[in-house]
């Protein structure tokens, strides 16, 4: 199975006015093609630091002392530890965050498209004077405005005779998605394929009104400048130089294209089973509920079909309906879409409802990693073994909590990081650092307990 990540021996730190935090020391991570990969930990562990790692979304106090994330072939962290590593005075703010920023430069045209994030909070994550339907349709026109021009000229080019084809192709390979797309290919009317599958696979539609807004689909009229202005957009890629570099035309394009990018949008939340779809499109995040925030922000991480989609507690602010609704909702996307996904969380139970592999933190470290199963009928790391201990269950039993505290990671411990809480300390866990060690075919631990070393 190919790797979409790979994460290598990261070590990133905080310079703050109380001292360095050392967030991250030494993570290894690999994340599959179609996989769900969970973090647990407790608060203050690293996860969401792991994941704006991942993201190159980092502080202008940030420092990448060693190691690589390769992400689409491209290390997404080089720059700043390439600053770390030739500069040896003392750390400066300024030209730490000139670094950054050229980071963010570079890293323009993979955010948003490669890979994606979900913040914990949507309504801190959405923009609260704009239609969520735009904010949906304006990652498109960033990072896709030529499919946003492939797909309207389609629709103005197709025949009703090839809408009438495309339906008995339906019919005849039971939804086959590949047999359409080969059709309108064939046709030259590739931008078609994903607006006639999202309107087949509505529920919330009669098979006759589905099969009526598919025939209507080539009704839509385009002037001679429309299709002038897409054409050259669908050439180019993008906005030529020369439509880019006259604001007249610019914005009119823009505007063409958003009207496209609601489209889209409206397909999205249709496939997120958001109802009333074509209304919402059109509201503002104080409109919706929680969960309603949390479609729309899962919808512009979707937009451009990214290879990744890190999820940073996506249900920690939900109540226990919706978030039985968002975790059905990853399970679906993950077939569907075929996206590789970090699911962020501190509760393990969420993790086991939709994650392949788990993987578990602790002081800025990967303790241990296993399939979903393993971890929880064979959990080895003594942490992993308190918070499998500590989840509520409907049996009659004490749970039981973890002794001690999170570590201060400005001045963290000596060797094991969990050597001050663990119960089966020796004098080698305050000494060094274990090595992760492969236990059985999947699962990893970092403890002296299985090493051979624990003499």
């Amino acid at each position: 199975m190919s790797e979409v990540l790979k994460v290598k021996e990261v070590k990133q730190q905080f310079y703050t006015r109380r001292g360095i935090y050392k967030a991250l020391n030494g993570i290894e991570l690999e994340l599959r093609k179609g996989e769900v990969f969970g973090i647990a930990g407790e608060s203050g562990s690293g996860k969401s630091t792991l994941g704006l790692t991942i993201m190159g979304l980092l502080p202008r106090n940030a420092s990448v002392t060693s190691g690589s994330v390769l992400l689409d072939g491209k290390d997404v962290i080089a720059p700043l530890r390439e600053y770390a590593t030739k500069s040896n005075q003392k750390f400066n703010f300024r030209r730490n965050e000139n670094v950054i920023k050229k980071m963010n430069r570079e890293l323009s045209t993979i955010r948003g498209n490669k890979v994606a994030m979900v913040f914990q909070d949507p309504m801190t994550s959405l923009n609260p004077v704009l239609q969520v339907g735009y904010q949906v349709a304006e990652t498109m026109l960033v990072h896709q405005p030529r499919t946003l021009a492939m797909r309207r000229l389609a629709r103005a080019n197709a025949k009703r005779s090839d809408l009438n084809e495309a339906l008995k192709v339906l019919r005849a390979t039971e939804s086959d998605e590949k047999a359409l797309e080969d059709f309108f290919r064939n046709k030259g009317l590739e931008g078609l394929t994903e607006q006639v599958i999202s309107i087949w696979r509505r529920k919330d539609l009669a098979d006759a009104k589905k099969e009526k807004m598919i025939l209507s689909l080539h009704s839509e009229k385009l002037s001679w400048f429309d299709r002038f202005v897409l054409n050259a957009v669908k050439e180019k890629g993008n906005l030529p130089s020369w439509l880019s570099k006259t604001p007249i035309l610019s914005r009119y394009t823009r505007r063409v294209l958003l009207k496209e990018g609601y489209l889209k949008a409206l397909e999205l939340l249709s496939t997120l089973e958001v109802p009333n779809a074509d209304k919402v499109i059109r509201m503002y995040p104080h409109e919706l509920s929680g969960g309603m925030r949390q479609r729309i922000v899962i919808a512009i991480a979707l937009a451009n079909n990214p290879e990744l989609v890190i999820m940073d507690e996506p249900t920690s602010a939900l109540d226990v309906t919706v978030q039985a609704q968002i975790l059905e909702l990853v399970r679906h996307l993950k077939v569907k879409f075929n996206t590789s996904f970090i699911f962020i969380s501190h509760d393990l139970s969420v993790l086991s409802e939709v994650c392949d592999r788990i993987g578990i933190m602790y002081g800025g470290r990967i303790v241990e990693i296993a399939p979903t199963k393993e971890i929880f009928d064979n959990p080895m790391h003594p942490y992993t073994k308190f918070l499998i201990a500590a989840i509520p269950t409907l049996e009659e039993k004490e749970i039981q909590e973890i002794g001690g505290a999170v570590p201060d990671m400005r001045f963290p411990p000596s060797g094991c990081m969990f050597h001050p809480r663990c119960p089966y300390i020796m004098e080698i866990c305050r000494e060094r650092v274990p090595d992760m060690i492969q236990v059985s075919k999947d699962h990893y631990v970092a403890c002296f307990l299985y090493s051979g070393d624990n003499k």
